[in-house]
């Protein structure tokens, strides 16, 4: 008799969160979209987004957002830095 286990997902590190997205690299404006793009789209869901540290231009659009209130669909959020997640100050979780 064969065990059937279903494939792993191998792309990237498991985290404990339901998604993942990665702003390395962007403009503050092509990112909040895809933040927001990322919110509507998951609902009721763990979003960790991968701003990093650089020059903290998309840290401080995402932040400043959710401290603003300006994503009606977040729940909660947490910064990184405040719950030792890999990253720290570099990722922020956010709770739809």
């Amino acid at each position: 008799m064969r065990n059937h286990r279903k494939k792993q997902d191998t792309r990237g590190p498991r985290t404990f969160y339901d998604v993942r997205i990665d702003l390395h690299g962007m403009y503050a404006e092509e990112a909040m979209k895809k933040v927001e793009r990322a919110i509507s789209a998951n609902p009721g869901r763990s979003i960790l987004v991968i701003h990093g540290h650089g020059t903290g231009v998309l840290r401080n659009a995402v932040r400043s957002a959710l401290q603003a209130r300006r994503l009606p669909m977040v729940r909660a959020y947490v910064f990184g830095e405040d719950i030792n997640a890999p990253g720290l100050d570099g990722v922020t979780v956010i709770y739809t």
